[in-house]
């Protein structure tokens, strides 16, 4: 079988034609595209910067000083402001998007193990690795229990975490190509 008869009679399989000549991209993958033991590395990687840290802690009214007071910061075992690990979870799974696109829902957390500290300067990188998939009694999404790890620039994983998300079906996400 060919590549071409593989996707039917789609050119470009990053992208959806919406008319003669036009294409629209398509990012996700379907629920029938996953399968257990997969890797994925999503780039590009993040660079974080203090002022990320600053605009979390305010924005969520977050009193550690910890991740904003660099005197305060010098005097513990991390010695400069450490980043605030929501905003650390929350970049990592928004730097997923582009494989996990046609998710309907993160459904349950196994766990988050945060292993190593952030700071200021570090770029972050997130890697997810399918470890199981199984199907659903609503027919509209399977189950895809993934584990994403969070590594910085000098390939040290500072976090872990593991979770059920739903995917749709290829025939049944809400805007799909036919109706968006």
């Amino acid at each position: 079988m060919t590549r071409e008869s593989e996707m039917g009679d789609m050119m470009f399989p990053a992208y959806v034609p919406v008319g003669k000549d036009r294409y629209r991209e398509r990012f996700g993958l379907d629920f029938e595209d996953f399968r257990a033991g997969q890797h994925f590395r999503h780039r590009p990687g993040y660079t974080i910067t203090q002022q990320d840290n600053i605009d979390d802690c305010m924005d969520t009214l977050n009193q550690a000083m910890l991740h904003y007071d660099a005197r305060y910061a010098a005097q513990t075992e991390f010695s400069s402001p450490l980043m605030v690990t929501t905003a650390m979870i929350q970049r990592l799974i928004g730097m997923t998007w582009k494989t996990f696109n046609r998710r309907k829902a993160i459904i349950r957390w196994d766990h988050i193990t945060m292993k190593a500290p952030i700071f200021a300067g570090d770029t972050l990188y997130s890697e997810s690795r399918i470890m199981d998939i199984s199907q659903c009694d609503d027919g509209q999404c399977g189950k895809v229990t993934v584990t994403t790890y969070g590594i910085n620039q000098k390939d040290i994983v500072f976090c872990e975490m593991q979770y059920d998300s739903l995917i749709y079906r290829k025939e049944s996400l809400p805007f799909s190509e036919n109706n968006y």
